[in-house]
């Protein structure tokens, strides 16, 4: 049986591009969400990671292709925390309040940064049409599941499009406010904003 080199104590070579990369998406995703995609330059990215301008070409194309990056990984936050939520054995407020817990602790998590949904029309026009694509789909799970609520009992709402995209807006701006994390940690705001979920979304 091949031994790991150096018994393992040093991560292998696709570990550590691993870890780069993800270091270079986590400052993009956060210097794109406080100052916005146009601001920003890769000469800026690489200074405040220590690095020349050159390593970002390694790991991405052009900074399209770092943004198209940061938006996949918003996505990825998103839908992860719907699976878990439809995948839950529980009425459909529950559901909801599942899926907002489970948003919020990946937005509040080291990559969390990078769900900079708001620069979406930065994006060259195909990326964009695929990306727009994608959220209708998304979209439309998220208004099926606060649906099944309303079936259930569990949710009081007059149009389920406008409750989907009320429990989408408010964990976007987290990343901007800075002065949650002063007060709140990341599992005690996804508790806050589910709970927020519930108390809006139940019946009178």
């Amino acid at each position: 049986m091949a031994r790991k080199r150096w018994n393992g104590e040093f991560e292998t070579s696709e570990e550590q591009q691993a870890i780069k990369r993800r270091l270079l998406l986590r400052e993009a995703g956060a210097a794109f969400t406080e100052r916005g995609f146009h601001n920003v330059s890769l000469d800026e990215l690489a200074a405040r990671l220590g690095i020349s301008k050159t390593v970002f070409y390694y790991y991405f194309r052009d900074k399209n292709h770092l943004l198209q990056n940061c938006v996949e990984i918003g996505f990825e936050l998103a839908e992860t925390a719907l699976d878990r939520a439809e995948a839950l054995d529980a009425c459909g407020l529950e559901k909801a309040a599942c899926f907002m817990h489970a948003y919020v602790t990946g937005i509040t998590s080291e990559m969390g940064a990078c769900a900079v949904l708001t620069e979406l029309n930065s994006l060259n026009a195909d990326d964009l049409a695929a990306v727009r694509k994608r959220q209708r789909a998304f979209g439309r799970r998220l208004v099926k599941l606060i649906e099944e609520g309303c079936k259930d009992g569990s949710i009081q709402t007059d149009n389920a499009r406008v409750a989907a995209s009320w429990i989408l807006s408010p964990p976007l701006g987290i990343p901007r406010l800075s002065q949650l994390w002063q007060v709140q940690d990341g599992k005690g705001l996804a508790d806050r904003y589910a709970d927020l979920v519930r108390r809006s979304l139940r019946p009178l």
